[in-house]
């Protein structure tokens, strides 16, 4: 049943007002009147005056507070001054949130500011390559979101953001001439990148499948999280390094985690001995399937010679993306 006794809710800007404009008339209620203002409640509850013993005290502060009007005004200014504040923007995944197990689409990120240019050039988060895992995490404010989760593709339109938002759109780079093979500098505007297009959804359990053209066999695999991604790269740095290898088994090892069954067997280590064995052509047919089916930002970007040719090519960033040119 409803109680109509309870009061009306109020939004808390409103109260704020009330408050300020009550302190300025004097006609705020003294604390004998008012028992509480709960946070669901709108208006003070009154209780009918009971007498009571006066206790005198030297360590809770009276009514009448030495906060005055300026100060206040002064303090409430600084809570609310757009300037004082940071603000986030909306980006939405390549993903649509199909791999991820919330199914978030799109995430609120927050624009760089000072701060974060102190964390980009802290040397120990350089060294030991985190310093973008770090960046994104404090950057990332919606709930629910683990950075190591995210598709590498997602992270990548993440990190676009974040950079053409703090040092604008343009980037200076180099690209080699098909014509002469020789280099020359230009700049791409970065907002002219847009996602790529993926044809193929996964299934219900977020699952591809690719028939291999030698071996005859049927490939189930799945994508790998950018945190899966970097652990498989460091295990193969620290496996070249142990045995003294002249390279890195890091693809071989994404291909073995990326496969959930060959031919519905999901043993792990007849995948890991299949893919070991298995002909070139076979493990480039599965690669070019992932790289097909994985959302990500579209790098292809239309450079122009100096003379007006145009054509297309990978744009790829260095280590001046998030530092550029002053």
């Amino acid at each position: 049943m409803e109680n109509k006794n309870v009061p009306e809710q109020e939004p808390i800007g409103d109260l704020l007002k009330k408050y300020k404009s009550m302190r300025e008339e004097g006609t705020l209620p003294s604390p004998e009147s008012v028992t509480s203002m709960p946070l669901d409640s709108a208006k003070p509850t009154q209780k009918t005056p009971v007498e009571m013993p006066v206790v005198e005290s030297t360590s809770i502060p009276s009514a009448t507070s030495t906060f005055t009007k300026n100060e206040y005004e002064s303090t409430m200014s600084q809570e609310t001054d757009p300037d004082l504040m940071t603000s986030y923007e909306i980006v939405k995944l390549p993903s649509k949130g199909l791999y991820n197990k919330n199914r978030i689409s799109e995430v609120n990120v927050e624009y760089m500011t000072s701060k974060d240019e102190d964390l980009l050039t802290t040397p120990s988060l350089i060294e030991n390559g985190t310093v973008l895992d770090v960046l994104l995490k404090r950057k990332i404010k919606t709930k629910g979101i683990i950075v190591d989760d995210l598709l590498a593709g997602d992270r990548n339109a993440i990190i676009l953001f974040l950079r053409s938002s703090s040092y604008g759109s343009e980037y200076n780079v180099q690209v080699p001439d098909p014509r002469t093979n020789i280099p020359f500098k230009t700049n791409v505007d970065l907002l002219k990148l847009k996602y790529k297009k993926v044809n193929e959804l996964p299934d219900e359990d977020g699952h591809f499948n690719v028939d291999l053209p030698m071996r005859k066999k049927s490939v189930k695999f799945r994508l790998l999280t950018s945190g899966e991604e970097t652990i498989l790269f460091k295990q193969a740095e620290a496996h070249k390094d142990a045995y003294s290898q002249e390279f890195s088994e890091y693809s071989t090892l994404k291909l073995k985690s990326h496969i959930i069954s060959i031919n519905g067997k999901t043993d792990r280590s007849y995948i890991g001995k299949f893919v070991d064995a298995m002909p070139a052509m076979d493990a480039l047919t599965i690669r070019r399937k992932i790289l097909d089916v994985s959302p990500d930002v579209d790098m292809d970007y239309e450079f122009k010679a100096k003379d007006g040719f145009k054509f297309n090519a990978q744009l790829s960033v260095g280590i001046d993306f998030f530092f550029p040119n002053i």
